[in-house]
């Protein structure tokens, strides 16, 4: 019999040095997106300096990869600021880096993408 459960994804925030941290887990594609998105939402309408932590993310398609764009022209819109951290040469770094070439920059960690924003 096959395992037909759809795979989940986590969020958790949290505010480090003035930032706010998404972190995600799982894989962020179709049928998961829409749990990033309230949480992203959320985050667009504070503005300010937000890290999108992907480093354990083991997947994204192109609906996952359309909610970050759009939070971050959202975040952009309200003055505040998106930084993404994946693992290098990592799944999801290597799909953004496929599907939207020098659109997002992209930092090795956490405290990277912190840096980028002070």
């Amino acid at each position: 019999m096959e395992d037909t459960a759809e795979p989940e994804l986590y969020v958790q925030i949290t505010d480090v040095d003035g930032a706010t941290i998404v972190a995600v887990s799982g894989e962020l594609d179709a049928a998961s997106t829409a749990e990033l998105e309230g949480p992203l939402n959320e985050m667009t309408a504070r503005g300010g300096a937000v890290v999108l932590d992907l480093c354990d993310c083991g997947f994204v398609d192109s609906t996952g990869l359309h909610a970050i764009i759009d939070a971050r022209a959202a975040i952009e819109q309200n003055g505040g600021r998106l930084a993404l951290c994946c693992a290098v040469n990592g799944p999801v770094a290597r799909v953004i880096e496929v599907a939207l070439p020098g659109m997002l920059a992209l930092h090795p960690s956490r405290e990277a993408a912190l840096q980028s924003l002070r």
